[in-house]
């Protein structure tokens, strides 16, 4: 087989890198190891351990890991853990800042952005993104747009010395856009673009076009479309789906896995070089 006929080797962080810019994936995938251990696991003993105050706990590898080594996506918390576990969502699912009818729509560019066409899928092996999970990054941008503006005035009203420490610690850009950003104002503007771009496509709106008329839309206002794309309201609000995306895909079970995410771990003993 000649160079240029060598299939593209496209994992999934190479096809979301292909649709812009995304730093969060940088040096995040861990490598596999069969001895691992939990930072912050009590140390083995006996004796009975003191009690601790009401509130606190020792937190055991069992809590601190349960979420990544196990299938489901709930688990029953054992009797008297002191452990909160997460509760699966009341449904049917009311979103609290988009519309019952811009919610399905949300749910479809999520869907779109994590899954590569299916010819790429299928050359590379990729296994699409589950229903469930789609919806669980879906919930968790409604919350986390519905949150902005409070969020929002919390920065602003940060004491010097906190906003100083904020600073220092997540960096300036991300202090900025907190303090200035408008997530809601965004969605507002980009959803609104959406319609009328869709409707000069097909009679009705987004989710009325085909798959392939949606991803061309979409990618007419990616970054990598055109370096030089002039700033619209359609590239902001693409910019702020993607970014949100991403890293509600990567703080997911699904995400997490894939990235062969340990926790807060470390080997016991060295696993040795596999090349020997």
């Amino acid at each position: 087989m000649s160079e240029p006929d060598k299939p593209i080797d496209l994992t999934r962080r190479q096809w979301l890198l292909r649709l812009g810019g995304a730093t969060v994936l940088a040096g995040c995938s861990g490598a596999a190891g069969e001895e691992l251990v939990l930072l912050g696991a009590p140390p083995r003993t006996d004796s009975a351990a003191p009690a601790l105050p009401p509130g606190l706990y020792a937190p055991s590898p069992e809590h601190m890991a349960h979420v990544l080594f196990r299938d489901q996506r709930y688990v029953d918390p054992p009797a008297g853990s002191a452990t909160e576990y997460a509760r699966p969502p009341q449904r049917p699912f009311k979103p609290a800042f988009f519309s019952m009818h811009e919610f399905p729509l949300v749910k479809c560019l999520v869907g779109l952005l994590l899954n590569a066409p299916d010819d790429a899928a299928a050359k590379n092996g990729m296994k699409p993104v589950k229903v469930e999970t789609v919806d669980e990054i879906a919930e968790w941008i409604d919350l986390v747009v519905s949150e902005a503006a409070a969020v929002r005035q919390a920065v602003r009203k940060l004491s010097p010395q906190h906003l100083a420490l904020a600073v220092d610690y997540y960096g300036e850009e991300a202090i900025h856009q907190l303090e200035s950003g408008d997530p809601q104002a965004t969605w507002r503007d980009g959803l609104a673009w959406l319609g009328e771009m869709s409707g000069k496509l097909a009679a009705g709106g987004f989710l009325d076009l085909t798959l392939a008329q949606q991803v061309e839309l979409l990618a007419s206002i990616s970054e990598t479309s055109s370096p030089r794309k002039a700033e619209s309201a359609g590239t902001r609000f693409y910019r702020l789906l993607k970014n949100q995306t991403i890293e509600g895909y990567y703080t997911s079970q699904a995400g997490l896995k894939e990235l062969d995410y340990k926790g807060n771990a470390f080997y016991a003993a060295s696993p040795g070089c596999p090349q020997t």
